[in-house]
């Protein structure tokens, strides 16, 4: 459940990705795209040769492929499927899904629910909402909001236990910042000098570009689908991600609902953000958090900020468009 940067700040971030005519250097720039998760994801490596390229990019595909039949809510037999059609019983995880289900119930318990994977049944209530072209009704909410909540599923000895059988549970919200840390970790072992992953709302980014320059990478307005607010210094390993109200969304007579739903109500969240931009070396936490931060306000997110030994950074923009930095990161942020 996460709203994508436009994809014309992908090509913004490519164009600082291009290394100087003038360079000397002999790695060369290489892209392609792929469509996984409901994403259009675009890959940047830099790379000596064409091969060792070509070699990041199967790499790409066959990860990629994988993590989105393990977590896709959509596909039958996956994880996420075995475990919606359950009863209350135990999964046993591979090590990647239980570090995102660890990641998930973490930030669940810190942001009080603000971000919950348990949310399914309301992302599918507002999906038939639209299709009917009605407002979901109070009595149909409040059916849905009693099997929402993160503490009907718990870790335990590397198995996730599943103890109502009416949860359901929907990745969309922290699936693709863990699948672009595992991926970015990947693509480092390889003979690559560096590169960029555009996920969606996700940025990541490792190695260094041929030129020994930064990458910078340039963030959404919330107010002008053709503007930025500035542009961001990622550092090697770093994760971007971002939650907003401006693209992603449901309407219905002519209304548009954004996709970022409340947990406690049912409806989008109303919390006097329009986005909310945050950055760590964990996606998942960082794809996460964000939802978490939208949902929570300004106030309460700087709250979180400050009381968490949570290591990562934000910038909070409101409705009233203001913009507001988290300490950490005002040395990388050039704002428009």
């Amino acid at each position: 459940m996460k709203c994508g940067i436009r994809i014309f700040c992908f090509l913004l971030c490519l164009l600082f990705l291009i290394p100087s005519f003038a360079s000397c250097n002999r790695e060369k720039r290489y892209a392609k795209e792929f469509f996984f998760m409901d994403t259009l994801i675009g890959v940047t490596l830099y790379a000596k040769t064409k091969a060792a390229a070509d070699e990041g990019f199967s790499l790409c595909q066959t990860l990629l492929s994988e993590l989105d039949d393990r977590w896709s809510k959509e596909k039958s037999g996956s994880l996420v499927d075995r475990i919606n059609r359950a009863g209350t019983e135990s999964f046993e995880l591979d090590e990647d899904s239980e570090t995102l289900f660890a990641t998930a119930l973490a930030v669940s318990q810190m942001s009080g629910g603000a971000f919950d994977v348990t949310v399914a049944p309301l992302v599918d209530l507002w999906a038939d909402a639209e299709e009917k072209q009605e407002l979901p009704t109070k009595e149909e909410l409040l059916e849905v909001l009693a099997c929402v909540g993160y503490q009907r599923l718990t870790l335990q000895d590397h198995a996730l236990v599943k103890t109502d059988p009416n949860t359901q549970i929907d990745l969309g919200g922290i699936g693709k910042g863990a699948a672009i840390s595992i991926l970015i970790a990947k693509l480092s072992g390889l003979e690559l000098s560096g590169g960029l992953v555009s996920f969606g709302s996700n940025i990541a980014v490792f190695g260094k570009k041929p030129d020994g320059s930064p990458f910078r990478v340039a963030i959404r307005d919330p107010f002008d689908e053709q503007g930025t607010i500035g542009t961001l210094t990622l550092s090697e390993g770093e994760v971007l991600s971002v939650s907003g109200d401006y693209e992603r969304y449901v309407e219905i007579d002519g209304v548009k609902y954004h996709h970022i739903l409340d947990s406690k109500t049912g409806y989008p969240a109303e919390s006097g953000l329009s986005s909310a931009v945050v950055v760590a070396r964990d996606g998942a936490l960082a794809d996460a958090l964000s939802t978490a931060l939208f949902c929570m306000g300004l106030e309460e997110s700087l709250k979180l900020y400050e009381a968490s030994n949570c290591p990562f950074e934000a910038i909070l923009v409101g409705k009233d468009g203001s913009i507001h930095p988290t300490d950490g990161i005002k040395p990388n942020f050039q704002s428009e």
